[in-house]
């Protein structure tokens, strides 16, 4: 297996750095039961195979963790979304680049984030503006919107951050 298409798994104290919208506040100890999280992260090479691989491990840590599939279905999309987003129009899709995917479920949610390097650099970086206005470029963040509950994104000095959630109905 090449490096393009290995993903490493990391273990992350907390990847969003972002609030959560809607955080339940605990009375007691005894409602910490009720409020079951679990959270991976995987980095990888920001090439043509990623996106690929991210949807195959959002697919694989979501049915283990038993979501319904009709949300997994929408969550691998929206990811597949964010990753190629992240190769686009950052420098995470250029040679060298890197992108981290994280994901966390809870018992009435799931979130996605897709981490990339920023703004690309260099003579790439003006390759999508010369697109004619008929492309079939533009449509990630809608089909985002359309599949999730919430989306944003952020940025640090060196990095970017895309996310969305998806509510689950519980009951």
């Amino acid at each position: 297996m090449t490096d393009s298409q290995r993903l490493d798994e990391y273990a992350a104290v907390d990847p969003f750095e972002s609030p959560m919208l809607d955080t339940p506040t605990l009375a007691s100890d005894e409602e910490l039961s009720d409020v079951a999280t679990d959270h991976t992260v995987w980095s990888c090479v920001g090439n043509l195979t990623a996106v690929r691989s991210i949807r195959a491990r959002v697919r694989e840590f979501l049915e283990k963790t038993d979501t319904p599939a009709a949300f997994v279905d929408d969550t691998e999309l929206a990811a597949s979304e964010l990753a190629t987003n992240a190769l686009l129009h950052s420098r995470s899709g250029q040679v060298g680049g890197i992108m981290t995917l994280f994901i966390r479920t809870e018992r009435d949610r799931v979130r996605v984030a897709v981490a990339d390097q920023g703004e690309k650099s260099g003579a790439s970086a003006g390759a999508l503006a010369g697109r004619e206005e008929n492309d079939d470029y533009g449509r990630g963040k809608l089909i985002i919107e359309s599949c999730s509950s919430r989306s944003g994104e952020y940025w640090t000095e060196n990095t970017h951050v895309a996310w969305f959630e998806i509510d689950i109905p519980t009951g």
